[in-house]
């Protein structure tokens, strides 16, 4: 078992480094997909490992069955979360929030719905500039639903009844005002 030791911990070291190399862009450039593979695989290696090696231990009755027990599962939770699809699903916003590009998009559907959709997400202050700006779309879609936006997200109508660059205005002022825009 002493070989066993430097092994768990080259393992759970390389395994951290592939989670952190892979956790974003180096260098503003976009990692490999095989980064994002290999910090999992490899803390799957370590953990049936440590697994094996801790189960050793408690049948040798020289370490707590309880505490082997709920370190493994503790492991396995984190194997979990290692895994690409878990990163995406709490990655929330930010580095890959796309949403400000689809409101930039040339569809007007698409902006429709990406002005909608700015109005649900928590912390939808961050897009007041954008949504502001399209307050003067040329469609009449993305004009409604960035509005609905503005109110769910302001809690008031901040230019009610009016339209066009006077309603930009009374929102730019409110939002700036909240401290949403400078």
């Amino acid at each position: 078992m002493p070989v066993l030791r430097p092994a768990l911990y080259a393992l759970l070291v390389l395994s951290a480094l592939f989670t952190f190399w892979a956790g974003g862009d180096i260098a503003g450039r976009s990692l490999p997909r095989w980064t994002q593979v290999a910090a999992p695989t490899l803390f799957a290696i370590f953990l049936v490992v440590f697994a094996v090696y801790r189960f050793a231990l408690v049948r040798a009755r020289r370490y707590p069955a309880a505490m082997g027990l709920f370190q493994v599962g503790l492991g396995a939770l984190i194997w979990v979360l290692l895994l690409p699809g878990s990163r995406q699903k709490f990655a929330g916003s930010g580095a890959g929030d796309d949403l400000p590009a689809l409101m930039a998009s040339a569809d007007p559907r698409v902006r429709a719905l990406a002005a909608e959709a700015a109005g649900y997400r928590a912390g939808g202050e961050r897009y007041a500039a954008q949504l502001v700006e399209h307050l003067v779309d040329g469609d009449p879609r993305v004009r409604e639903r960035t509005r609905a936006s503005l109110v769910r997200l302001a809690g008031t109508d901040a230019a009610p009844g009016e339209q066009g660059e006077a309603a930009k205005e009374k929102w730019r002022e409110l939002l700036r005002q909240r401290g949403w825009l400078r």
